[in-house]
């Protein structure tokens, strides 16, 4: 699974740790802002500059997805917490469009006005071609593919499509979870993908 037709892709990716699991799976997935005014702990990734401009722009009332998991934040991410365990928590485009999630078809920090779009026109807005293109480092193309799809409302365990995970010791135990706490349907599926962490 690459970027080739990133744009006709029916996912979106949100990386965390793996402690942050269990809260996730009973409480749902929520923005940042509710998890502090709740002094509900949580293993935080996020670098502290830019959650203090992410503040400023009000995205911390938001749950950031990205549209595919080889963004420079989550290369980051997991080369600074090398010792940790990540998994990534996806949902369906559709569920986002039906919800009206928000588009930021450019990483947010890179713009002068941060405008957060609707859905259908944030996706027009989105560089795809460029999304889609290997090996570009330059700052455009990276601020491109960390475009991001952003909701304002709590996502319970029960709307993920799936969750992707490294190894069978963690796909065993984030099924356990699922089970643990009532959600014995599929979806959400738990799937193996070793390369991408």
């Amino acid at each position: 699974m690459g970027l080739d037709n990133v744009r006709d892709k029916k996912l979106l990716y949100h990386l965390t740790k793996l402690s942050n699991m269990e809260m996730i799976i009973s409480q749902g997935l929520l923005p940042r802002r509710y998890l502090i005014e709740k002094s509900m702990k949580f293993g935080d990734v996020a670098d502290p500059q830019i959650i203090g401009k992410r503040e400023k722009f009000k995205l911390d009332q938001y749950i950031p997805f990205h549209f595919h998991p080889y963004s420079a934040f989550d290369v980051a991410v997991k080369n600074t917490y090398s010792d940790d365990k990540f998994v990534y928590i996806c949902i369906k485009r559709a569920l986002a469009e039906f919800n009206g999630f928000k588009v930021l078809p450019k990483h947010p920090l890179s713009q002068q006005d941060c405008i957060l779009y609707d859905y259908p026109d944030g996706m027009n807005r989105i560089d795809w071609d460029t999304m889609q293109k290997t090996g570009a480092t330059d700052e455009y193309s990276r601020n491109v593919k960390m475009a991001e799809c952003l909701t304002d409302k709590g996502i319970p365990a029960k709307l993920f499509q799936c969750v992707y995970v490294p190894d069978s010791d963690t796909k065993k135990y984030i099924e356990e979870l699922f089970w643990e706490n009532g959600i014995t349907e599929q979806p959400p599926y738990v799937d193996m993908q070793p390369k991408w962490f």
